[in-house]
């Protein structure tokens, strides 16, 4: 009964104006948490590989990584929406707060794999410990920098339309609504676009 009700899609030009309001705040939250995020990240994944950190900031670093991935976003959601209220802003901390687990790990890891013979080269020269991270380790780790960035923006993107549900903005609050109002078409004409998002993201990444 629930599959008959939702077809066909409903894409009249009131659902589309709500749809693509929707579609742009979870573009726009995931932008914008991917370029918080990242730029949190990197400095707590530098923090976080045993190869540059001394063993205190190290066991900082790992901490926090350990805390930002402990959580599952719908519960981070959860609390950000009871903190912030209703709305974007609560999404996008959700967003900021799962990327930086996820991209300082990956990070930290591929930091500790680098080869070492380019910073004792650079620390030859008589560089300091910031300089050595910027000429010895950075170029090396530049490419995955770029790589993950791309990838956890996708993961965003999706990430961004299943926040909402609980109230932290973007399409997947459209989509609640929806079902609460028993719009069943309108809940398809949704998904498909949710679909097709995700489909873009991935066409994205795959650049």
């Amino acid at each position: 009964n629930v599959l008959a009700s939702m077809v066909p899609p409903d894409f009249s030009p009131r659902n589309r104006e709500l749809i693509y309001s929707g579609v742009l705040e979870s573009l726009a939250m995931s932008i914008v948490a991917t370029i918080a995020g990242v730029v949190i990240s990197i400095p707590i994944a530098f923090m976080a590989a045993r190869n540059v950190a001394p063993k205190p900031v190290y066991l900082l670093g790992r901490g926090l990584v350990t805390i930002s991935r402990s959580f599952h976003e719908l519960i981070i959601a959860i609390i950000a929406v009871k903190a912030f209220g209703i709305g974007a802003f609560a999404g996008v901390f959700t967003l900021v707060f799962g990327t930086v687990g996820f991209y300082s790990k990956l990070l930290a890891e591929d930091i500790e794999e680098i080869d070492r013979s380019q910073m004792d080269a650079i620390r030859a020269t008589g560089a300091g410990g910031f300089q050595v991270l910027l000429y010895g380790v950075l170029p090396q780790v530049m490419a995955r920098i770029v790589g993950l960035t791309v990838y956890r923006w996708d993961i965003n993107i999706r990430v961004s339309t299943v926040v909402g549900i609980v109230g932290a903005g973007g399409i997947g609050a459209t989509l609640m609504n929806s079902f609460e109002t028993y719009e069943l078409d309108f809940s398809l004409a949704i998904i498909l676009v949710i679909v097709l998002i995700v489909l873009l993201g991935e066409a994205v990444s795959a650049i």
